[in-house]
């Protein structure tokens, strides 16, 4: 078996206008992911690439019919008005890092071919608390592309960043893309480092950036009510543990009053 296997729908054919490249995989908070595959929901797309590969974990997805799927990366394209978009999202990322620069390498070569100059990778920031507030800090692979991108947006810190290293696919394919000589910046939300922690109200502060960049009308409603949703199941959560926390210590106090004591 090939170490990538790239199954092209309309890649082969499909004619871009300057293109820009998004990307958003699995990473912390979820925060990239959740971002590029909210624009896909909203957008209409077609499928141009799937890729597949042998350093992807070792494992298939079971969905609803019970029927496995293989996991994946997809590229979509998206017509706007006066340009396209290349939507990169899937279900996981290569799992060593010789493969993470090959994948990386490949998803540049591809947007390359198909006249990418430019592109926004997406990521997170982990802290220790979940953000109120979360805030969006910029990088550049170059002077250029940062001054470019800053006039674009006043919704992102390019300024100072709280991180000094970007790790993965959203890192790797901002760097390798400086040899295509391609303009690019990664977007990097503040979100809770914690491996189960889905950062919806992170990628909403992602999307609101992508909005005045892209100059693109997508209605956030929808985002809207699953962080409603979330709040209040977080809330439900607090009660229910006050409320367990409340009848173990009055079990406890109980008991010790009843303890009788011989002396």
């Amino acid at each position: 078996m090939d170490k990538w296997i790239i199954k092209s729908n309309i890649g082969a054919s499909v004619k871009l206008k300057n293109p820009i490249l998004i990307e958003g995989l699995p990473g912390i908070g979820n925060v990239g992911k959740i971002a590029v595959d909210f624009l896909i929901d909203q957008l209409k797309h077609k499928i141009m690439y799937t890729i597949y590969s042998t350093s992807f974990p070792h494992s298939v997805f079971v969905n609803d019919g019970n029927i496995i799927e293989m996991p994946s990366v997809t590229l979509y394209s998206v017509k706007l008005a006066n340009r396209h978009l290349i939507l990169l999202s899937g279900d996981v990322q290569p799992v060593d890092e010789e493969s993470s620069y090959e994948f990386s390498n490949l998803i540049v070569e591809l947007a390359h071919k198909h006249g990418c100059r430019e592109l926004i990778t997406l990521g997170g920031i982990g802290l220790g608390t979940e953000p109120n507030n979360p805030k969006v800090y910029g990088v550049a692979n170059s002077e250029k592309a940062r001054d470019r991108f800053m006039k674009l947006t006043n919704k992102v810190n390019f300024k100072k960043m709280k991180a000094d290293a970007i790790i993965g696919a959203t890192g790797l394919i901002l760097g390798l893309s400086k040899f295509k000589n391609m303009y690019g910046v990664s977007l990097l939300v503040e979100t809770f480092g914690h491996q189960f922690h889905i950062g919806l109200k992170e990628s909403k502060a992602l999307l609101n950036a992508l909005k005045d960049i892209l100059e693109i009308d997508v209605k956030l409603s929808e985002l809207d009510k699953a962080i409603k949703q979330e709040e209040k199941e977080k809330v439900k959560n607090i009660e229910d543990h006050k409320k367990v926390l409340s009848k173990t210590v009055k079990r406890m106090y109980s008991k010790s009053s009843d303890t009788s004591y011989i002396g």
